[in-house]
């Protein structure tokens, strides 16, 4: 049997071979979920000073500190009306007051804003019936929008408050990675039809497009080294995923299809249970990674391999929800194994539980429909105990 590789080193030595996807630029509005290729910080305030968040009079705060409905401090009301859509400037001097609209600036020397419904007027004068600090009522510089903010970080995914951020920019375009991707399904009984209903690649599809990939082919192959080949060498996507034909045997011809590329790295093999027939390797400075046909350890693969190694070259894949949760069951796994667990996690006693689901290997989707998370073994352990309190990641909702 060949040497399996432990992940934590193939991570280490891969990373430097891999680049970056290219760049392009695409529609600020059409950037949402893709991988920002620049850093944007935000370059001003909002309000830009400060400005009224109830209708009332603009009043500096000392004036009326001894203010109270039984003994009302009156103050010399202005003409002027302030609005958020005005022009008008003017300076507040001691003993005054001026009316102003929600939205509008502060008049220079005004402090705070007085609201309608605690003030009165009568012959030109206000009264105030209670005090009001320093900035009450008032929108300070900066607190909706200020300068310095990181809007997006180069390798984020853009999010709706990104697209906020840089549309208040005034940028109507980004810098994104072209994080493309395609997938070889590899099998004669696929080709042939005797495979009953093929859908890993389909699964990988989905698991792609949830992290911000476009999956731009998705085709399939016999179990034929010059087939794969041919397939892998007229690509141009930034990402290929071959799945079938990797068994450390007789039968590994992706493997041998993808040696035949003479890639600058390569490994064939992980400490990973499941899914220790990947194979991974880098061509141009792009990663091709074949594994697994069967679901539970292609999906082992991508989380415990291709996450993190897209996230060591600065591709900020999203992790999942972690919580924590005590095993209903012991987990185990081989010394110098990374292992992955699928649970189901739920509520029980006003903790979170994790049940190990014990219902097949590798092929079971089963095990996927039926868990809402799974739990990664470090290769420096066996396992974990019944009642220990280990870290899940949930793929989806706690069950009640």
């Amino acid at each position: 049997m060949r040497e399996l590789h432990s992940v934590s080193i193939v991570l280490r030595d891969a990373v430097p071979h891999i680049k970056l996807p290219n760049e392009y630029l695409v529609p600020v509005e059409d950037s949402l979920g893709m991988y920002s290729a620049e850093t944007v910080l935000s370059s001003f305030k909002l309000p830009p000073r400060g400005k009224s968040v109830v209708d009332g009079y603009a009043v500096k705060a000392a004036d009326v500190e001894a203010a109270s409905s039984s003994a009302p401090v009156p103050l010399r009301l202005r003409e002027e009306l302030l609005r958020p859509t005005g022009d008008i400037t003017l300076t507040l001097s001691t003993g005054e007051a001026v009316r102003i609209e929600t939205g509008a600036f502060l008049p220079e020397g005004a402090d705070a804003v007085v609201p309608l419904e605690d003030a009165f007027e009568e012959k030109g004068k206000v009264f105030v019936l209670r005090r009001v600090a320093v900035f009450e009522n008032v929108s300070l510089p900066g607190e909706e929008y200020d300068e310095g903010i990181e809007i997006i970080r180069r390798g984020e995914r853009v999010t709706p408050q990104s697209i906020a951020g840089l549309v208040l920019e005034g940028r109507e375009k980004l810098k994104v990675f072209e994080t493309t991707a395609r997938i070889l399904n590899v099998g004669d009984e696929i080709v042939s039809g005797t495979f009953f209903r093929p859908f890993t690649h389909l699964f990988v599809k989905a698991w792609l497009q949830q992290h911000g990939f476009q999956v731009v082919e998705t085709s399939f192959a016999r179990d034929s080294v010059d087939e794969i080949l041919s397939w892998i060498q007229t690509g141009g996507a930034y990402l290929d995923i071959l799945l079938g034909g990797t068994s450390m045997g007789g039968h590994d011809f992706t493997v041998k299809a993808v040696e035949k590329l003479k890639p600058e790295y390569i490994v064939h093999g992980f400490a990973v249970q499941p899914g220790r027939t990947a194979c991974l390797a880098v061509k141009d400075g792009k990663p091709v990674l074949a594994m697994s046909g069967l679901p539970v350890a292609a999906l082992s693969t991508l989380e415990i391999v291709l996450k993190p190694l897209l996230r060591s070259v600065g591709l900020q894949l999203p992790e999942y929800q972690r919580v924590k949760a005590v095993l209903t069951r012991r987990i185990t796994v081989k010394m110098g194994v990374t292992g992955f667990a699928r649970v189901k996690v739920y509520r029980c006693e006003g903790k979170l539980c994790a049940e190990p689901l014990m219902v097949g290997g590798s092929g079971s989707l089963t095990s996927l429909l039926k868990g809402n998370g799974f739990v990664i073994v470090p290769e420096g352990l066996e396992g974990y105990e019944e009642g220990e309190e280990v870290d899940v990641y949930l793929i989806r909702g706690v069950e009640q």
